[in-house]
C-alpha cells in the first residue's frame, strides 16, 4: 500500500512550526521510504510560543478552515506529492491547490488541524502519529494519585511553613489500587490507561461507543468491564478520566447532567482536550461539592483567566498542558511518523490512517 511513493521520485513538502525542528522533520523522511527527490521547507505561525498556544486552541476547538498560513505554502503545495506537517493547517482552500497530492502525514495523534473529509474527497490519505499516549497514560495516573493523596495540598502547606496532616478528602481517601477508575474513550490512550492501570491492580471500567468485548480482547484489555451506558460508568467510578476526540458531538459533551451521576466522593480528570468538558458546569459542581474534586491539563480557554475561581480551590490540580510533553514523546515525534508511513508502505499496516474507510489505495 502507497508503495508507488518508494518507487517513483517524490516532492516532499515539509511545514514546521515554533514546536517543531526542521532539520528533524526533513531527516525523518530522508530514514522513510519515501523516494523524495526534493525536500521543501516552511514554516507556519509565531515564533513565540505564547501567540502560537492562541492558534492551537483555535485549531484544536474550530479546525482548519479560518487560519491563515501564507502565501508561500500555497505557492510550494501546487506540485508537492506528500505533504509533512505538524500543526499547519490543512484547509479545503489549501487541497484545491494540491493538484498532486498523494499523502498527509502529521507527526500529531489529533488531526484537529486537518480538513479530513476534503482529503477524502479527494481520495488522500492522512496519517497520524501516536507519539505522547505513554506520557499522557503516566501523568493521568499521576494526576489520580496526587488528587486522592493530596501531594500538591501537602508539599504546598510545607513550603508555607505548614506541617498539614488533614485535607477536604481524609474522610474517603483511599490508594489508588482499591480505587474504581472509569474511562471516557477507548483509543490509543484510553487502551493504554487501561493496560497500565490493570497492571496496578486497579478495576477498570470503560464507556466506548465504538468498542465491543471482542475488541476489548484484541486491545489486550479484556479485563476492563464494558459499560453500555455511560451513567452506569459514572455511577460506580471513584475516578472519571476522558479520553475522547473533540469533534462536534463531544463539544461540551461532558457536562452538569453527567456530573451529577458520579459519586460525591469521586474525581473528574481531563487530559484530553478542553473543549469536550462544561467548564461552567464543573466550576459550579466544584463549588457546590457535587463531586470531590478534579484534575485538569486542558481548558476551554488557554491559558484560564487570571481570576478563575479553579485557581482558588484546594480540590483542583492544574497544569499548563503539559501531559505530552515530554522530550522522547515530542521532539522525536518525526521519526515515529516517518516509521508509521514506512510500515503503510512495505507492510501494508494501515493502522495510523485515519480516514481508511473514506478512500481507495
Amino acid at each position: 500500500m502507497l508503495d508507488h511513493l518508494k518507487e517513483e521520485g517524490q516532492v516532499v513538502l515539509v511545514v514546521n512550526d515554533t514546536y517543531m525542528d526542521i532539520d528533524v522533520m526533513c531527516d525523518a523522511i530522508v530514514q522513510s521510504s519515501i523516494n523524495a527527490k526534493e525536500i521543501r521547507r516552511c514554516t507556519f505561525g509565531p515564533k513565540d510560543k505564547g501567540d502560537f498556544a492562541t492558534i492551537q486552541l483555535e485549531l484544536e476547538t474550530n479546525g482548519p478552515e479560518n487560519i491563515a498560513i501564507g502565501d508561500e505554502i500555497y505557492e510550494q503545495i501546487e506540485d508537492a506529492d506528500v505533504l509533512f506537517i505538524h500543526f499547519c493547517p490543512v484547509s479545503e482552500k489549501l487541497l484545491e491547490k494540491a493538484k498532486h497530492l498523494k499523502l498527509i502525514m502529521t507527526n500529531r495523534g489529533g488531526v484537529e488541524h486537518v480538513n479530513v473529509p476534503a482529503a477524502s474527497k479527494r481520495n488522500i490519505p492522512v496519517v497520524n502519529c501516536i507519539r505522547n499516549a505513554e506520557a499522557v497514560c503516566e501523568f493521568a495516573i499521576g494526576l489520580m494519585i496526587d488528587l486522592s493523596r493530596d501531594i500538591s495540598l501537602a508539599n504546598r502547606s510545607l513550603h508555607e511553613g505548614g506541617w498539614q496532616r488533614e485535607f477536604y478528602n481524609t474522610s474517603f481517601q483511599r490508594t489508588l489500587s482499591n480505587s474504581k477508575v472509569g474511562l471516557i474513550g477507548l483509543g490509543n490512550v484510553g487502551c493504554l490507561l487501561a493496560r497500565k492501570l490493570l497492571a496496578l491492580g486497579v478495576e477498570v471500567l470503560a464507556y466506548d461507543a465504538f468498542t465491543d468485548e471482542e475488541m476489548l480482547k484484541k486491545k489486550r484489555i479484556s479485563e476492563v468491564k464494558l459499560c453500555k451506558d455511560v451513567d452506569d460508568l459514572l455511577k460506580e467510578a471513584d475516578f472519571v478520566s476522558l479520553h475522547l476526540r473533540l469533534v462536534k458531538e463531544t463539544e461540551n459533551w461532558f457536562d452538569m447532567d453527567k456530573i451529577r451521576k458520579m459519586k460525591k466522593t469521586a474525581y473528574l480528570l481531563n487530559t484530553a482536550r478542553g473543549g469536550i468538558l462544561d467548564y461552567d458546569d464543573l466550576r459550579i459542581a466544584l463549588k457546590e461539592g457535587i463531586i470531590a474534586g478534579a484534575a485538569l491539563d486542558v481548558f476551554d480557554h488557554e491559558p484560564p483567566v487570571e481570576d478563575d475561581p479553579l485557581k482558588q480551590m484546594d480540590n483542583v490540580i492544574m497544569t499548563s498542558h503539559l501531559g505530552g510533553t515530554t522530550l522522547d514523546s515530542f521532539g522525536l515525534s518525526p521519526y515515529l511518523a516517518a516509521k508509521d508511513v514506512t510500515a503503510i508502505i512495505e507492510e501494508d499496516v494501515t493502522e495510523r490512517i485515519v480516514n481508511l474507510k473514506q478512500i481507495t489505495i
